[in-house]
């Protein structure tokens, strides 16, 4: 899951009926309230407006179902691809759940609200607007489908929101890897179409940029251009090391992707949640005055003896 302190619109199609076509009369007595074209636009597919989606669950009377995401964050476009479109997933909205896809870079102020530090998480909202459940990082689909599916029986016996926080054992292990003997960063995404377009895009192996002796992948040679122009403004911060395990082990241990969190514009990654937790609680010890003194693997990685670290 990359986390965040970084940070999570279907719009709603009104159909437009020719002036000259005679419309019936919606009786007044003897039918409830029909659907709205909003109320429709819930039933098999995400919602992107906040108000929106409150306001139908609450007329259905069913469980609001949150899910704060971001376009730079790898595990949100892994389930974005893997779990969030699929059909047996789509059955469920607007039946059990009045589903919402949120951006936490559109929607900071929901961020907020919420109290959202990493993503992707989902909040389950109840009918009396009482959180019921809170779901920190990415997911398979079956168990995905299984969350679903106990929507119900959340909302009957829940006293105490659930909340789930992810496996470490669920993370891509780091962002640098070795490939042919040589370190790659980023985890073979490029550092440019992250920080301009907020996007995990892959990078191409013909397109290779170095620096500090780290190679980085980009989608075409402009981008790699652009990114030797300027390269401390794209890399994270450490190529992707982990401060709190420097700090705190004295170990050069890359991060995982899904758990990322910005400082001072930078971008830093961490080994699991509990570090990045710690970082986030006091993020200016963490990424200041940093040393390569007395750390016990830097022979592993040799261009760490090179680079300020302050």
């Amino acid at each position: 899951m990359i986390s965040v302190i970084a940070l999570l619109a279907l719009t709603v199609t009104v159909s437009m009926v020719p002036l000259d076509m005679d419309i019936p009369v919606m009786p007044v007595s003897g039918m409830g309230n029909p659907l709205t074209n909003a109320e429709i636009s819930s039933e098999k597919q995400w919602m992107h407006s906040y108000e929106e989606g409150k306001s139908i669950a609450q007329q259905k009377k069913i469980t609001l179902l949150l899910h704060f995401e971001a376009d730079w964050c790898g595990a949100c476009r892994v389930m974005d691809s893997s779990v969030m479109n699929q059909e047996t997933v789509l059955s469920h909205l607007g039946t059990s759940v009045v589903a919402v896809r949120i951006n936490a870079d559109r929607d900071p102020g929901l961020i907020s609200q919420y109290g959202i530090t990493s993503l992707p998480t989902e909040i389950y909202i109840g009918e009396d607007g009482k959180e019921l459940g809170r779901y920190v990082g990415g997911t398979s689909l079956t168990e995905y489908k299984s969350r679903l599916e106990n929507v119900k029986s959340l909302a009957k016996s829940s006293t105490q929101p659930v909340v789930t926080e992810p496996s470490d054992e669920n993370l891509r292990p780091c962002l640098l890897v070795k490939r042919e003997g040589h370190v790659v960063g980023f985890g073979g995404y490029s550092p440019v179409a992250m920080l301009d377009e907020k996007k995990w895009l892959k990078g191409n192996e013909e397109f290779v940029g170095a620096y500090l002796g780290v190679d980085y992948f980009f989608q075409t040679a402009e981008e790699r251009d652009q990114f030797l122009i300027s390269p401390e403004r794209y890399i994270p911060r450490l190529h992707g090391f982990d401060p709190v395990e420097l700090q705190l082990a004295r170990r050069a241990e890359a991060g995982a992707i899904e758990l990322g969190a910005f400082y001072k514009g930078r971008l830093f990654f961490f080994l699991n949640e509990t570090n990045r937790k710690r970082f986030q609680n006091n993020p200016a010890w963490y990424a200041e005055g940093l040393s390569t003194d007395g750390i016990q693997n830097v022979d592993q990685y040799p261009f760490l003896k090179s680079m300020t670290l302050n």
